[in-house]
């Protein structure tokens, strides 16, 4: 029946600025892109689509979810993100379960980074 996930997608206002926070700022590789469209990064192994709202399927403001990613160090993390002018939002905050730290996407949906699954 369902053999696997294929991607997540969420919505911008703003392709441009999404793709430079996700792509360069972020690092992932774009590794699909219709411009005016949508583009797709490779985050971590996760397919993220990143659509130009368009007001039917793709509305910005939605309930779009909170993404988290897996990294070995927080604050090492958090300070290369530093380097590309991506700024923490909380954190590093020690946490029962290893550091976790918030940041934001330029949509406002927060970004978590943490040093367990």
């Amino acid at each position: 029946m369902i053999e696997r996930y294929s991607f997540v997608a969420i919505t911008t206002t703003d392709l441009a600025r999404a793709r430079r926070f996700w792509a360069d700022q972020m690092g992932f590789g774009v590794t699909e892109e219709s411009p005016g469209h949508h583009f797709i990064v490779d985050a971590g192994g996760l397919r993220l689509c990143v659509d130009l709202a368009d007001g039917d399927v793709h509305r910005a403001g939605g309930g779009d979810p909170v993404i988290g990613f897996k990294v070995e160090d927080v604050a090492r993390t958090l300070d290369a993100l530093a380097r590309r002018g991506v700024r923490a939002e909380n954190g590093p905050i020690r946490g029962q379960r290893g550091a976790y730290a918030e940041l934001r996407d330029p949509d406002g949906r927060v970004v978590v980074l943490t040093e367990r699954d």
